[in-house]
């Protein structure tokens, strides 16, 4: 694939801030699709960025200012002392209509995936989802799929012909979704029929204030993501003025940071979306510094991973075992020595899982077992895959 036919060369503005030299910047890490350089080798890279502009014609060259906003202010940033690879691959062309930017942007996240580029894809709206979704149903995998957002708009309009993203993925083509997980939503913005949709097909959801009070346990959960998308909209207002649904409540910017670090620590993750910024209403650019930290705190996670699988060496680990009278297996969980995090077993009796299903935990997963209770994540895996 030639991806200079897909996407729109770009030129990055001002980034000068306190800096002796543009080499500590962020800058200085990036290989940016210009008209003097175009994409080339991105199979050597290990983080492709690349923009979507919104496809209404009203609403273009503010997407377009937006994410120049966005880069400008990412790329001012601290450089690494550990050197990601990073090209920034430009805007992406938009279609003559709404399916050609759904398949661009499909056969365009499909090459960078098989080539095990990790796409960070900045897009103006939540329809950035959808097309992610199908270039994991295209490389025939089975995935987990992570939401953070305020809201969980699994919505079908018939009288106007509109599915969500969340409809399309969660009710009308569910077949290469393992689990789908909501992280951070808002009781006052979702229907009781959502969430006992969710939770008739086990599939997970978070309140706010419990990820608030427990932001730590996040990190299991996006250890086994494939993909994340992080909607604008999950950050309150007063940290984050350009979003389409603005909220008095929501994370708080250092919590979002938090998020996107432990999401680019996963060595299992393949992909990492942010949507829903609108830069026609933000004060200051504050948003768009605010996604350019979010950025930057995942490529911090990135270049922080430790990659780890206690059945690969189980010298490393130290193993559990817990027998429960209320259930016929016994749970075995795994923590490691050098980084303390936790994993348990859950066996499998059908030919499309391996037959010791290894999935992330917390430590007080392991508590709750030594106390009779089976863990809520095991009793789900255990029930998807049986």
């Amino acid at each position: 694939m030639n991806l200079n036919e897909y996407f729109n060369p770009i030129i990055i503005g001002n980034v000068s801030r306190n800096y002796i030299s543009t080499k500590y910047q962020l800058i200085s890490d990036v290989s940016v699709h210009t008209s003097d350089n175009p994409i080339k080798n991105i199979d050597d890279y290990d983080i492709a960025i690349l923009g979507v502009l919104d496809n209404d014609q009203n609403l273009l060259n503010n997407s377009e200012q937006g994410l120049n906003k966005i880069r400008e202010s990412l790329y001012s940033l601290s450089s690494f002392e550990k050197k990601p690879s990073i090209f920034d691959l430009g805007n992406l062309k938009i279609g003559n209509s709404e399916n050609d930017n759904i398949i661009g942007l499909r056969d365009v996240l499909v090459e960078l995936i098989a080539l095990n580029v990790l796409p960070i894809i900045i897009g103006s709206s939540e329809n950035v989802i959808y097309p992610s979704y199908l270039a994991y149903k295209n490389l025939d995998q089975k995935i987990n799929f992570v939401s953070i957002d305020s809201n969980i708009s699994i919505v079908e309009n018939r009288d106007n012909n509109y599915k969500s993203p969340l409809w399309k993925i969660l009710v009308e083509d569910n077949e290469a979704l393992f689990s789908f997980t909501n992280i951070g939503y808002q009781t006052h913005f979702v229907n009781s029929k959502v969430v006992k949709y969710l939770s008739d097909n086990l599939y997970s959801y978070y309140r706010l204030g419990y990820i608030r009070a427990r932001i730590k346990e996040v990190e299991p959960i996006f250890r086994d993501a494939d993909t994340i998308g992080l909607n604008i909209s999950s950050i309150r207002q007063s940290e984050a003025f350009g979003q389409i649904n603005p909220s008095p409540n929501g994370y708080y910017g250092e919590e979002i940071c938090q998020l996107a670090r432990y999401a680019g620590m996963s060595v299992k993750i393949s992909s990492f979306g942010i949507y829903d910024y609108l830069n026609s209403i933000d004060l200051n650019n504050q948003t768009a510094h605010l996604i350019a930290q979010i950025i930057w705190y995942f490529i911090n996670g990135f270049v922080s991973r430790i990659a780890e699988y206690p059945l690969d060496n189980t010298k490393s680990y130290k193993k559990y075992i817990v027998n429960l009278d209320t259930l016929e297996y016994e749970l075995i969980f795994y923590k490691s020595e050098k980084t303390e995090r936790w994993w348990m077993e859950v066996p499998s009796f059908k030919s499309d899982y391996p037959q010791n299903l290894l999935i992330s935990c917390t430590s007080e997963d392991y508590q709750n077992a030594s106390n009779g209770d089976v863990p809520e994540r095991w009793l789900n895996a255990f029930q998807k895959i049986n």
